[in-house]
């Protein structure tokens, strides 16, 4: 089922209710000892039910089927005495099989979560998407890519509008649609532009974030190269040498907002950095005391159309995956677009076939803590 064809299960703040359940289920499995990942697996299949989680149901072993009957082969007719055969018998050909053409679409075969983040704000009517990426889980194969759109990416073609950057997709698909319109024009744009099918959507909101920070009690992240910004009319105020830090949720919505250093491109690769650190955090400590607290924040924070079924199997997932099986790129320049005008505006004018194949190859990429952007710009990381 195509991502426009699907109806929201829940209300919008139904959606944020199951989302707490969800770290609920981050808590339990994160609070026990370590367990054999590669067993884990097993039990994280696509198919898998509420009842499967619960009851442990185990698939039937089929019984040996019939050993199968060959026909008897008739007996040839001995040639005739008075004739000198002169003739062979022709060998016959060796069938060959027919090749199983392989599909260079890989995102043909996983779940794929479109993650919005959105910098609007109580009171405000407009908004803009900071945060753009595509999360796509292969069970199959137990790992993960997540790939980053840059802001700044220039659409010539938005259903129903004018061309415009790919930030402003979100908040022009809800006025259509305040049902879930925003995501589901983005990811008909996705869709079309670079094969991706986009199951599901999470969008989060700044303010909500912080408050899921604090609720963690802080964020510990490896900062690579120093980040300095002050923007008080923004609340964007940052300090950071290189090294370890803790990060509060003022801190951490400034580290993944500001593009004082490097850029967009070097922002969106903050943000992936954010994401995996909240993840390692939330696998280590025992969140039991913060459940309350982490609720309450979620509900302010996220809307989804993830189900509760899917939050626990994308959890339990997410829970197994090893810095090793999560690849990561950021699509950037010049490989797979080029920096330009349109409309007055400075943006990123895309190669959509260099797009596609770049993303194809996400699971080819190194892990993500190691380097995630496309091209000679993210093989060393440069500080400037």
């Amino acid at each position: 089922m195509r991502f426009r064809d699907l109806k929201l299960i829940f209300t919008h703040r139904a959606g944020r209710l199951w989302l707490g359940l969800l770290f609920v289920v981050v808590m339990v499995g994160g609070c026990g000892a370590k367990t054999d990942r590669t067993t884990d697996l097993v039990l994280v299949s696509p198919t898998a039910t509420l009842a499967d989680w619960v009851q442990g149901v185990e698939t039937p072993v089929p019984t040996d089927p019939a050993p199968p009957v060959f026909p008897e082969e008739p007996t040839p007719t001995p040639a005739s005495s008075g004739a000198r055969s002169q003739a062979t018998a022709t060998p016959m050909p060796t069938p060959m099989p027919t090749p199983v053409p392989v599909d260079p679409n890989p995102f043909l075969h996983t779940t794929n979560i479109l993650l919005l983040g959105s910098d609007r704000r109580p009171n405000e009517v407009n908004w803009r998407t900071d945060v753009i990426m595509i999360l796509a889980l292969d069970f199959e194969k137990g790992v993960a890519g997540v790939i980053s759109l840059p802001r700044d990416l220039y659409l010539d073609e938005i259903a129903g509008h004018k061309p415009n950057k790919i930030n402003v997709v979100d908040y022009l698909g809800q006025q259509d649609d305040p049902d879930g319109g925003g995501p589901a024009l983005l990811a008909a744009i996705l869709e079309a532009r670079m094969g991706v099918p986009i199951q599901h959507y999470l969008r989060f909101e700044f303010e909500g974030f912080k408050q899921v920070i604090d609720a963690l009690g802080g964020v510990e992240i490896q900062v690579d190269c120093p980040v300095y910004e002050y923007l008080p009319e923004e609340d964007v105020v940052l300090n950071l040498g290189a090294g370890t830090h803790t990060l509060t949720g003022r801190q951490a919505l400034s580290y993944v907002r500001t593009r004082r250093q490097g850029g967009d491109l070097e922002r969106a690769r903050r943000q992936q950095r954010m994401a995996l650190a909240i993840r390692e955090q939330l696998v280590s400590q025992n969140l039991l005391p913060k459940v309350p607290a982490l609720y309450v924040a979620l509900q302010d924070a996220v809307e989804t159309d993830i189900g509760l079924v899917d939050a626990i199997r994308f959890t339990r997932f997410a829970l197994q995956l090893t810095e090793e099986s999560l690849h990561g790129m950021i699509l950037a320049p010049p490989e797979t677009m080029l920096q330009g005008w349109r409309q007055g505006m400075y943006v990123f004018v895309p190669d959509w076939d260099a797009i596609t194949l770049a993303a194809q190859t996400v699971f080819d990429r190194p892990p993500l803590l190691e380097t995630n952007t496309v091209g000679p710009a993210g093989d060393v990381q440069i500080c400037r």
